[in-house]
């Protein structure tokens, strides 16, 4: 073996292992990389799963509120409906009674002022 043969050699055989551990390398390179992107993806699922859970439990609330408030509406509503129909409607009148009395109203209210509320022939009602 002469010296040129010896040095190709070693140039052959080195420039396949470089070759080899140069792909190796970029590999591992490249595995790397994906593995930090693969961790950062996977902490912004979970900041998101966690922010959806908290939005979520808002909207929840939220909707509480909204029928607790629809419920008092309704109260409100009724009770200026009810108010409505009990108004009385005359005036300068010392019997005021609203012109649909109930039966609360009635429990309340003697004989003699039922009878003196309804009685059209005194003339002062």
């Amino acid at each position: 073996m002469d010296l040129t043969q010896i040095i190709t050699d070693f140039i052959v055989t080195g420039g396949f292992v470089s070759l080899f551990l140069i792909t190796e390398r970029k590999t591992a390179a490249s595995l790397k990389n994906m593995q930090t992107i693969f961790d950062t993806l996977k902490k912004q699922h979970d900041d998101l799963l966690v922010r959806y859970d908290r939005e979520t439990d808002k909207v929840g609330k939220l909707y509480t509120e909204i029928d607790e408030l629809h419920n008092k509406l309704d109260a409100a509503n009724t009770e200026a409906a009810t108010g409505k129909l009990k108004r009385c409607d005359r005036i300068n009148c010392t019997h005021r009674v609203p012109p649909m009395i109930d039966e609360w109203n009635l429990d309340l209210m003697s004989d003699n002022q039922i009878e003196g509320v309804y009685d059209e022939s005194d003339g002062k009602n």
